[in-house]
């Protein structure tokens, strides 16, 4: 059964409801989110206070993760090119934004992420830096902003070395409840960015080639959890007359419930029964295999186990997971101990 995180009595209700310079998360600070089904919606349109964001039936994407993390900006690396930075936030492989930050804003100088066909990209704000948000921000704040460096691109396909420039803007657009796999978060503000970068690159065939990329992504912020987001979508749209490619992440902290990918299609069946269990859950598979037991935190309770009886009579009352492999996959499933 799901739990509730509510607030805290105590606590005044606007503190949770803004982003301020008190709860900006600190270097140092890390997060292990599960990878998603980025087909996922993105629920636009759900904004205002007192809005719920149900995202409790999303599948993960086999038993994937990214780390969030907030480190120090190191000189002696390629982080050096980006003046004036004090902090780079990663989000996974993907998106690394570098920034500084004040009692009264957040401004990026840059950001290296990647991108399918152009690989990794670097991009410089050195000469109009961006303005990420004010402090306080809070719901229906907003912020224009326009951005001004360059962009570099080491793929010998599409080598880029040039400048560019474009516009971001950012918001407060919701504060609510954000219902996950396995809780409601009821404390959560949603943090909406979008950038757009523009560009011109020189191919040898077609010659020169504008380019627009733009990236968009959603936080949602409980910080009676965290000072991480809880809750990540990002996406990256890449149009020119010679590449056209979008690519969307999605994270979540919670564990999700199943999971997509080649494992279920290849693993065969896979069923557990009862559903919900008291004393007893059989596994009903065919040929060989083995199972952990794990519980809403990703704790391996049981491991490695090729019984198809399991006893759970010893099991607090709460959700679990049944991770099943075999020489074809790995496939998990929920079951609810009563």
């Amino acid at each position: 059964m799901k739990k509730s995180l509510l607030a805290l009595s105590f606590l005044p209700l606007f503190s949770f409801a803004q982003m301020t310079s008190a709860n900006e998360p600190a270097i140092g600070a890390t997060a292990t989110l599960y990878l998603c089904d980025s087909n996922t919606v993105l629920y636009q349109n759900i904004t205002g206070s007192n809005v719920t964001w149900d995202y409790s039936d999303l599948l993960g994407v086999q038993e994937l993760t990214k780390v969030l993390k907030v480190e120090a900006v190191d000189l002696s690396t390629a982080d050096s090119i980006f003046m004036d930075a004090t902090k780079k936030y990663s989000i996974g492989d993907l998106l690394t934004t570098y920034y500084s930050s004040s009692s009264s804003e957040r401004i990026s100088q840059g950001n290296i992420f990647s991108e399918q066909s152009l690989g990794t990209v670097f991009v410089n704000w050195n000469v109009d830096n961006q303005k990420l948000n004010n402090y306080p921000f809070a719901l229906n704040d907003e912020l224009y902003d326009a951005i001004d460096g360059g962009i570099l691109s080491a793929n010998p396909l599409v080598p880029i070395d040039t400048v560019a420039d474009g516009g971001s803007y950012s918001t407060i657009d919701g504060v609510g409840t954000l219902k996950l796999q396995q809780n409601d978060y009821t404390n959560v503000i949603r943090y909406y960015i979008t950038d757009t970068l523009n560009t011109v690159i020189y191919n040898a065939i077609f010659g020169e080639q504008p380019i627009n990329l733009v990236r968009e992504w959603y936080e949602y912020y409980d910080y009676t959890t965290s000072n991480l987001p809880i809750f990540v979508v990002v996406s990256i749209k890449l149009t020119s007359a010679l590449l056209n490619n979008e690519s969307t992440l999605v994270l979540s902290k919670d564990m999700p419930n199943d999971y997509i990918g080649l494992a279920e299609n290849n693993i065969g069946t896979f069923d557990l029964y009862p559903n919900p269990a008291d004393q007893v859950l059989n596994i009903n598979t065919k040929g060989d295999f083995n199972y952990s037991v794990l519980n809403v935190n990703g704790e391996i309770l049981v491991k490695n186990t090729n019984s198809k009886t399991l006893d759970i009579s010893s099991f607090s009352a709460g959700i679990y997971f049944v991770k099943l492999q075999n020489v074809k996959g790995v496939q998990v499933k929920k079951f609810v101990k009563k």
